[in-house]
């Protein structure tokens, strides 16, 4: 298992246009993005319960530096979408910390609420999707809450099954909510392995 930082340094920003015309730029996270992811996240822990967050779980700026660094040394992705400098969304791809299970990665995106609906959703999956295959990535793995049926409707037209879900995972707003496991397959590697 060895890290990309070289691609990190060498990759260029991929630019994207938004459906209201908005252009911007989807990169690899930098350290100093991090006091702006954590202040967005705040607002969106505060505003919404969309996340798998609460405002005591969230990383301090300090520590979400040391996470970016930490992220882009394993070899897995931290991208910021930038509009003129403001964080509109992020995607992480996490690959597993084992060898044996390298080869999946486990997302986590947010978009802020200012650039919903905007076509962004797609634009990252689609970055991160190429970033997996180009990586050798054989498995995508991601959870959701079952009360957010549109985030599931999205993930479905990537491909992505649900693999399982665990009953009553959270309460959020005084109800119970299944968390909800979905995956998507790359590549022929997985069809030639055995399994037990």
């Amino acid at each position: 298992m060895k890290g990309v930082e070289e691609q990190y340094v060498k990759s260029e920003p991929n630019e994207i246009t938004l459906k209201n015309g908005t252009v911007g730029v989807i990169r690899f996270a930098r350290e100093e993005d991090a006091k702006q992811i954590i202040h967005k996240m705040e607002k969106m822990i505060r505003d919404e319960n969309y996340l798998e967050e609460e405002p005591e779980s969230l990383n301090d700026v300090e520590d979400e530096r040391r996470e970016i660094k930490r992220i882009k040394r394993e070899g897995s992705l931290y991208a910021v979408v930038d509009v003129d400098g403001e964080i509109a969304g992020v995607l992480i791809f996490r690959r597993g910390a084992l060898e044996m299970n390298y080869h999946v990665v486990n997302v986590r995106t947010w978009i802020t609420e200012k650039y919903r609906g905007q076509g962004l959703g797609s634009k990252i999956m689609e970055y991160g999707i190429k970033w997996s295959k180009d990586q050798g990535v054989e498995k995508i793995c991601l959870d959701v809450f079952s009360n957010n049926p549109i985030a599931i409707q999205f993930y479905e037209k990537y491909g992505f099954v649900v693999e399982g879900n665990r009953k009553k995972q959270y309460i959020l707003r005084g109800d119970y909510v299944d968390e909800i496991f979905m995956s998507k397959f790359l590549g022929d590697k997985m069809n030639n392995r055995s399994t037990s």
